[in-house]
C-alpha cells in the first residue's frame, strides 16, 4: 500500500522511491510485530475483523485515488470514466469561498491551474469515499449486521487500554473516548489548510510540492475524520452492547 503510489507515479525520483521504500519496511515490520504477539499493544479491535481490514481498505482507496487521477494528468491525458466524474461533480459542490477543500487545493497546487484542478478533484474524490464508507460502517454496526461487544467481547484483545473491573466506569470512559474521537473528527477538516501549508515548509522544493507528497498529504488530510468516526461508533457501540447484557454482567465483567 505505502509503494503503490510512488510506482504509479511515472515522474517518481529514485530517492522518493528509496524514502516511500524505507517506510513501507517500517510499516511492515510495526503490523508484523503487533500481529506476531498474542498480547496486544498499540492496534485496537484486533479480534474484531473486520474492523482493521476496513480501515486498511480505506487507505488503500484514498491512496489510489488520487494518484490515478494525477498520474493521469501528469502523462498529458484526461482522467475519464465513473470515478474522474463523481471526482468533478463532487469538487464542483465542494468548490466555494472559504471551503476547505478549494483552500488546501490552492496550496498544494502552488498557482498550477491545472494541478489546481486534478489535486481539487482528487481531494472531492477522497471525501466522498470516505463518507460513503463511514456510513456504511454505520448502517452495519448499528443494524447488527456487525456485532460489537457484548458477553463475548474480549476487552483485553481489543480494547486493552479500557481495561477495567467497574462497568460503570467502563462505560464512561468510552463513552468520553467516543466522544473525543467524535471532537477530532470535526476538527480535523478545519485544520486542513494548516496541514497543507505545514507540507509545502518542510517537503516542497521552492514552494512546489512533489505530486507524491501532494497524493499523501490529501490521503492522510481525508483518511483521519474517517476513522476517528469509526473509531467513535465501535466505542459507542461496545458500551451500548455492555448495557444492554446488564443481566449478563458477571460473565462480562469475568472476560475484561
Amino acid at each position: 500500500m505505502v509503494m503503490l503510489p510512488a510506482l504509479l507515479l511515472s515522474e517518481t525520483s529514485q530517492s522518493a522511491l528509496e524514502f516511500t521504500r524505507i517506510l513501507a519496511t517500517i510499516g511492515a515490520v510495526f503490523v508484523i510485530y503487533e500481529y506476531g504477539f498474542p498480547t496486544p499493544s498499540v492496534i485496537e479491535f484486533r479480534y474484531c475483523a473486520p474492523y482493521n481490514r476496513i480501515r486498511f481498505l480505506l487507505m488503500l482507496a484514498l491512496t489510489l485515488a488520487p494518484a490515478y487521477l494525477i498520474s493521469v494528468v501528469l502523462d498529458g491525458h484526461v482522467p475519464n470514466g465513473i470515478l474522474a466524474t463523481i471526482a468533478a461533480n463532487s469538487f464542483a459542490i465542494m468548490d466555494f469561498a472559504y471551503s476547505p477543500v478549494t483552500i488546501v487545493a490552492d496550496t498544494l497546487a502552488g498557482g498550477d491551474v491545472v494541478m489546481r484542478g486534478v489535486v481539487g478533484q482528487a481531494i472531492a474524490l477522497n471525501v466522498m469515499i470516505s463518507l460513503s464508507c463511514v456510513l456504511a460502517f454505520c448502517a452495519a454496526v448499528f443494524s447488527n449486521l456487525w456485532r460489537f461487544g457484548g458477553s463475548d467481547f474480549n476487552m483485553w484483545l481489543n480494547l486493552p487500554t479500557y481495561k477495567s473491573y467497574d462497568m460503570t466506569s467502563l462505560q464512561k470512559r468510552l463513552k468520553n473516548s467516543a466522544f473525543a474521537s467524535l471532537l477530532i473528527a470535526f476538527l480535523v477538516p478545519v485544520f486542513g489548510p494548516t496541514l497543507a501549508d505545514v507540507a509545502i515548509v518542510w517537503m516542497s522544493n521552492d514552494g512546489v510540492l512533489a505530486p507524491l507528497a501532494i497524493i499523501w498529504v490529501i490521503a492522510i488530510w481525508t483518511y483521519l475524520p474517517a476513522i476517528y468516526v469509526m473509531r467513535a461508533v465501535a466505542l459507542i457501540k461496545v458500551s451500548v452492547q455492555g448495557n444492554e447484557k446488564e443481566p449478563q454482567i458477571d460473565e462480562f465483567i469475568m472476560r475484561l
